[in-house]
This record gives structure tokens, C-alpha cells and sequence, in this order.
């Protein structure tokens, strides 16, 4: 524990191949299934490192697949006081990772969908996060933080907060913002528009997702 650089979660939500930014992967980063989301892992061709959950929704067929065979895994019943996505953030504490990366938290129940997206305000989690769906690759900003991202002109990024964010200035981008606000259920960030190779986001405090629109694979630099 303690080497790791990054924390792929792959969770049961809906998922493609193709949402996998594989340039961002590096030798020793963690491979982490929950439950179902082992199949994609699998299908992305990597080896898990991790099975977390229940597994009520992982096929028994699955679980006779060889390639699980010496993979650790944390079986929780299914009477428990909190999800398998977030006990899977907890069990990754102490690996230490620099960097977690959540992947298919959407899709399905909603109720479900809307649990995952608020697990970056479940604690002060000891690492950066991301979080990939089928529409949008999303970069999490808590606290006093910047982002620069990797773009293209044209490309919709959204800004959401979670918990009000200050000072929020922006640049690369059509309506660019200058220690500006944006409370929890504004609809101020929503749908800019990129104008340069790159794009920037900062604030001073606060929750804040940077959700850029799924036509290009991108990673924060």
C-alpha cells in the first residue's frame, strides 16, 4: 500500500470500452471491481486487483471465470448500511492512491446514480477523483484546487457544485468566469463552450464538478 498512483473503480452503471482513457493508465495503478463492474474491467482487458460488494448482481458464471480466481475480494452482505461504490472509496484509503477514478456511476436506478455523484461530499477523501459516465468525463474540485484539461474548440463543459463553490474563475472557454460563485443548484455553469486546446478551472472553496461532454477522451494534466 502507499504506491499506488491510481484507482480505477469500475462500477455496474453503464460503461464502454471506449470511456477507458487508456493513455492514462500506468503499471502500478489499481484495478478495483464493485460487483458487476467486474465484467467491464475485464472486458477492457485488465486484470482486476479488487472484487468489492455484495455480487448479487455479478453472474455466478462470472465468478468462475479463471482470471478471478487469485484476485482479493471483499464480500459484504447484502443487509448493510451503505453502498458497495462507497465502501470500495473506503477500502482504497489506505492504498493511498493520488488519484481515484470512478467509471459507469450512471445509468440504471436513479436513485443509485444520484447516491454515487454525491459520494465526493461523503468526507474529505485523501485523494483527487474523477468520475466517467456514457456523456460526460467529470473532474471533481474540493477545496482550494485547479484543474487543466486537455480539449478541443467546441467542446460543452458544464460546471455543477455540490457544495457552493467561491471564487471560481475560468479560462479557454466562451463565457469565461472571475472569482465568481456558484451555488448549490445554479444553473450558471451550465454548457460552456471551448475555444482553446486547453481549459482551466480553479476555485477557493467550496464543491465542484467540471463536466466536459463526451466527444473526445480527455485527462487532467
Amino acid at each position: 500500500m502507499g504506491d499506488v498512483e491510481r484507482a480505477w473503480v469500475f462500477a455496474g452503471g453503464d460503461f464502454s470500452v471506449d470511456h477507458m482513457p487508456r493513455h492514462a493508465v500506468q503499471g502500478n495503478d489499481l484495478m478495483v471491481c464493485v460487483d458487476a463492474g467486474v465484467a467491464y474491467c475485464l472486458a477492457a482487458g485488465y486484470q482486476p486487483d479488487l472484487l468489492v460488494g455484495d455480487l448479487d448482481s455479478t453472474p455466478p458464471e462470472l465468478l468462475q471465470d479463471p482470471r478471478l480466481a487469485n484476485v482479493e475480494k471483499r464480500v459484504f452482505p447484502s443487509k448493510k448500511a451503505a453502498s458497495d461504490l462507497q465502501l470500495a472509496l473506503e477500502i482504497l484509503v489506505p492504498y493511498a492512491p493520488r488519484e481515484v477514478i470512478l467509471l459507469g456511476v450512471s445509468g440504471g436506478r436513479t436513485d443509485h446514480m444520484l447516491f454515487n455523484w454525491q459520494l465526493p461530499l461523503l468526507q474529505a477523501w485523501p485523494f483527487k477523483m474523477q468520475l466517467v459516465d456514457d456523456t460526460v468525463h467529470t473532474y471533481v474540485l474540493d477545496g482550494a484546487q485547479s484543474i487543466t484539461v486537455q480539449s478541443l474548440p467546441g467542446m460543452t463543459v458544464s460546471l455543477l457544485a455540490l457544495r457552493a463553490a467561491t471564487g471560481v474563475s475560468t479560462s479557454g472557454m466562451q463565457y469565461p468566469l472571475q472569482g465568481a460563485r456558484i451555488e448549490l443548484g445554479s444553473t450558471l455553469g451550465l454548457s460552456n463552450v471551448v475555444e482553446s486546446q486547453t481549459i482551466s478551472v480553479e476555485i477557493s472553496s467550496g464543491c465542484l464538478l467540471v463536466m466536459v461532454q463526451r466527444t473526445e477522451k480527455v485527462i487532467a494534466q
